[in-house]
């Protein structure tokens, strides 16, 4: 069995939960489980060579197995090769790229438009906004939200959640081309299909050390001007709305992100759909009217 561990005698985190600044190092430490007799060859390799049972480990493996080259850098991420189209989440392409997100899909509540990320003419990701999350104090500071909880519903309206982004092209600046994009687009659908000015966005981030030695904090959000408000305390065993999970992604602490729109006011006035029929039939009447044909959508994610 082999696994990897955290370095014991390194501190990876602050006192406020942050992971510490530091240089990658040039291995990492895993965790191996061998027979005794496999460690007394092992310590017995060391002793002739020199070497304690990483470095030998290292040595008997050299020519044995072959380090993958790095592939080629791409090139920056070109604008005018990004777009987005509105989908639907029964679509087969957004669910393959929700089911390799770290965040467990466990569906959505309330308001939501969803993105196909195109890079041009390949899907290369999905990002999406939702309903805000009722409760979070340093969102709600930063939006200086009303204590009453009726004003404060209204105003949430207007607040975005992206609830998802996951990118599978790493062409350098494509993260911040396609949130920048992202912003106007669904600020723009948003207000057309729910009647609501966009203030602004708010999104969470779990941030943890990465495989490949890298770490997961939101850099491409700092990158496009979203301000880090906080951390988050984390669920229990049961979520806000007293589902039981044992997601340890749920239950970890995460960055606090929002970005304001300049000039933009908190919704004041806001009729829900909810238990209106009329209200509901009219919203499902302007997706309909705002989505893609199904069709011509799949036509376009075939097209050389």
């Amino acid at each position: 069995m082999v696994r990897s561990v955290p370095n014991p005698g390194t501190r990876t985190r602050g006192s406020k939960g942050r992971f510490i600044a530091a240089d990658n190092p040039h291995c990492r430490q895993v965790l191996v489980s061998l027979p005794e007799p496999f460690i007394d060859a092992l310590d017995a390799y060391g002793r002739e060579h020199g070497t304690g049972r990483g470095k030998s480990i290292q040595k008997l493996l050299e020519g044995l197995l072959e380090a993958p080259q790095a592939p080629e850098p791409l090139p920056p991420a070109q604008k005018e090769l990004v777009s987005l189209e509105l989908v639907q989440r029964t679509n087969p392409l957004y669910k393959q790229f929700r089911n390799r997100h770290y965040i467990p899909d466990r569906g959505l509540v309330g308001q939501q438009l969803l993105y196909l990320v195109f890079y041009g003419s390949e899907v290369v990701g999905v990002i999406g906004g939702a309903s805000a999350v009722f409760t979070s104090q340093a969102r709600d500071e930063f939006w200086d939200l009303s204590p009453d909880k009726d004003t404060k519903t209204r105003q949430l309206n207007s607040i975005v959640n992206n609830c998802i982004f996951r990118l599978e092209y790493p062409a350098p600046n494509l993260a911040t081309i396609v949130l920048a994009m992202w912003r106007r687009r669904i600020a723009a659908d948003w207000q057309k299909q729910y009647g609501v000015e966009v203030a602004g966005f708010e999104t969470f981030v779990v941030e943890e050390r990465l495989w490949n030695g890298k770490t997961r904090n939101g850099a491409c959000y700092r990158a496009d001007n979203w301000e880090l408000q906080g951390i988050t305390k984390g669920y229990g065993d049961t979520n806000v709305r007293g589902r039981e999970h044992e997601s340890k992604t749920l239950k970890a602490k995460k960055l606090i992100y929002c970005k304001a729109i300049p000039g933009r006011e908190l919704c004041s006035q806001y009729t829900s759909s909810w238990n209106d029929k009329e209200k509901t039939k009219e919203l499902s009447q302007k997706r309909k009217q705002m989505f893609p044909d199904e069709l011509d959508l799949l036509l376009k994610t075939i097209r050389d």
